[in-house]
């Protein structure tokens, strides 16, 4: 007598299996799982395909990634690339809409620092997938491209990119880190003077640079007293360039230090080494910030180009003895006596 063999249907066996998968908590092939900044686990079963981003950092990471077409939402401060300003806002930088956000159905928010953690937290409770993206310094940036590269599936381009960034970082590092390094102060705005203190993006830039931050005694970003910025009297001072914080199309800030007698006596001023960087560029966690850092390195590779040549030029040699105004008036002198004493 044969044994009977019971055929499972093909549907119930792919049940079975798929049941199997989820008791041992085995996920797809295509998942990753990566830590965010804020020390959260954010795990994607498949590279997301709807992407909502709170920020312009991450807008801008996005764009360089060639993620734009899977971009479903962005801030209403958003604006770079210029591709950008079509893609649908959904809020500002720090009121965001949780139903605008809810409402594009997006696979992954990629939050920032300044999202605010009410917001995090409403967005994850209404199901979505929240990455918090927040660097404190140039190194940072660039791990938070390779990481979102990991979440997208586009590794490979990430890798690219951060490999180059960091590749021009390095080319401006200074040749020689023992030198005195020129006061760099970074000035965001200026009434009040609000300034770039330690712990913040552009005190890692003027530090990758070649300078030392002239108000590193600042934590974070901070206002400081007119008095309290002579004493300082850095050797450069960068402006926030495009008019700062009222999005102008001017350099207010650098016409006012240029201009205003409250810094004439700026060693900066008085040697013309006030210089504005793209506000956008200097102050946004994405790839333009190694822009900002070489811009920088420039204005302080002029600065100590200069110095070096203005030590090389010869001073005016001693002039020997010999005729002088006064010489001539004493001889002049002398012939007269001589003729009428002749006379």
């Amino acid at each position: 007598m044969k044994p009977t063999t019971t055929r499972v249907p093909c549907h119930s066996a792919v049940i079975l299996i798929l049941a199997l998968a989820l008791c041992l908590n085995i996920l797809p092939v295509s998942a990753v799982t990566v830590t965010d900044d804020s020390g959260a686990n954010v795990t994607l079963a498949a590279p997301p395909q709807r992407i909502v981003s709170l920020a312009p950092s991450n807008t801008e990471i996005l764009a360089a990634l060639g993620l734009l077409d899977r971009v479903v939402g962005v801030t209403d401060v958003c604006d770079y690339p210029p591709a950008v300003k079509t893609i649908p806002r959904i809020g500002g930088y720090s009121a965001i809409s949780t139903e605008k956000v809810s409402a594009a159905h997006p696979d992954l928010v990629l939050a920032s620092d300044i999202t605010p953690k009410e917001t995090v937290r409403r967005l994850r409770a209404l199901g979505l997938t929240v990455m918090v993206v927040s660097p404190h310094n140039i190194d940072q940036v660039i791990e938070d491209i390779r990481r979102i590269g990991t979440v997208t599936g586009e590794e490979s381009t990430a890798d690219t990119l951060a490999a180059n960034l960091s590749a021009r970082l390095a080319v401006i590092a200074p040749a020689n880190p023992a030198t005195r390094r020129p006061t760099v102060a970074h000035v965001v705005w200026n009434k009040p003077l609000y300034v770039s203190g330690n712990d913040t993006l552009q005190d890692d830039i003027i530090a990758h640079a070649g300078g030392t931050n002239a108000f590193s005694n600042v934590d974070g970003w901070g206002t400081v007293s007119l008095e309290q910025f002579l004493m300082k009297n850095p050797d450069i001072v960068i402006v926030s360039g495009g008019g700062g914080m009222d999005n102008a199309i001017r350099d207010v800030i650098l016409e006012d230090f240029m201009t205003s007698p409250q810094y004439a006596s700026l060693s900066a001023v008085k040697n013309h080494r006030v210089y504005a960087v793209n506000a956008d560029a200097i102050s946004r966690a994405g790839p333009r910030i190694v822009d900002a850092a070489e811009q920088v390195a420039a204005d302080i590779r002029a600065m100590e180009m200069a110095d070096k040549t203005s030590r090389e030029i010869p001073a005016p040699a001693a002039r020997s003895p010999g005729f002088c105004a006064g010489s001539i008036v004493l001889i002049i002198g002398i012939m007269v006596v001589l003729r009428e004493a002749g006379a």
